[in-house]
């Protein structure tokens, strides 16, 4: 008997990417009656409301739902309350999947123990997108911002267990015996959520044989937003879970305090400029490595200089910003 999938999708000024999305969903090579796309509209000011509108009338098995607080962790759980699938794909208005995603994804939970709760993927950048868009994938596939540091958009050539990927299919079970996505988290709540998952003894199959096109953040401003929420619930994570840091969630606010400190130090002049100078060269050279590994493209290596700064200050600064009580 072939399983039902729900996919929960909160989304607040998606239009851009909305449509692309729920026309790839539409497109899945997975039988149309056991496919089930639950939207939690976030009182958005452009017309996401009116293309998802759009598309129930002509698809029974589309839902909107109302999601008032905007709060992204709030709009998952109202989705998986109104879920009537057997699985849970955490998906995003902004993604697109190919057509034979889901037959993999089913494929391979058919025969897996039930320890294993979720099956993962990576998400990669689309071919057709900004160029700010490409540079931001690009920098996120480096060592300098990658593997590791965002484990969400890590690529693994082999079939492993993971901590943690964004988009991951679950059985849907799992969230009673777990709980749903904590509604403290406004981003990072999936994170936190794949935690609770592994502290009850279950685990997530990262598999490489397919992935899901997402588009990155194409604005500089935007993107330093989103890193800055992210290092705020990195530090929330690990206030919540002691256990879970990791000394490399650390390096981004490393790097922040140690640009101001040895600034400070030849503004005094106890260490000479030519120092500074160096360090620079050295912060160049790893980035241009890091990125030259992902893509040939020389406008793109060169940009991602900015973007790699803008990631780390971003993050650097939300994960310190994070010590205090605040709400992202």
């Amino acid at each position: 008997m072939t399983p039902k999938v729900t996919f929960i999708i909160p989304v607040k000024n998606e239009e851009r990417f909305l449509e692309p999305c729920i026309k790839s969903l539409l497109s899945l090579d997975y039988p149309k009656d056991k496919v089930e796309i639950v939207f939690a509209e976030g009182k958005s000011t452009d017309n996401t409301r009116v293309i998802i509108e759009r598309y129930t009338k002509k698809n029974k098995n589309i839902k909107i739902l109302d999601n008032p607080t905007g709060n992204t962790s709030i709009g998952r759980n109202i989705c998986v309350e109104n879920a009537t699938g057997d699985f849970i794909m955490n998906f995003s208005g902004h993604a697109v999947a190919p057509k034979d995603f889901l037959t993999i994804i089913m494929k391979k939970f058919n025969g897996q123990p039930v320890e294993v709760a979720g099956v993962g993927v990576s998400n990669i950048s689309p071919d057709k997108q900004t160029f700010n868009a490409h540079v931001a994938g690009a920098a996120f596939l480096g060592f300098m911002a990658g593997s590791g540091f965002f484990m969400q958009n890590t690529v693994f050539k082999d079939e492993r267990f993971v901590e943690h990927m964004s988009f991951t299919c679950y059985r849907k079970e799992i969230f009673d015996e777990v709980g749903n996505f904590d509604p403290e988290f406004w981003c990072g709540q999936d994170a936190e959520f794949d935690i609770r998952v592994r502290k009850k003894g279950y685990k997530i199959l990262y598999i490489p044989d397919t992935s899901i096109f997402h588009y990155k953040r194409d604005n500089p401003r935007a993107l330093f937003h989103q890193l800055y929420r992210y290092g705020i619930a990195r530090m929330k994570i690990i206030k919540k879970h002691p256990r879970t840091w990791r000394i490399f969630h650390f390096f981004p606010s490393f790097f922040v305090l140690g640009v101001a400190f040895f600034i400070f130090l030849a503004i005094l002049h106890i260490i000479p400029w030519v120092i500074i100078g160096l360090l620079i060269l050295v912060y160049v050279g790893l980035c241009f490595l890091s990125t030259a590994q992902v893509t040939k493209n020389p406008l793109i290596i060169m940009t991602s200089l900015f973007y790699y700064l803008l990631i780390k200050l971003a993050y650097g600064i939300g994960f310190i910003r994070g010590i205090l009580p605040a709400r992202l």
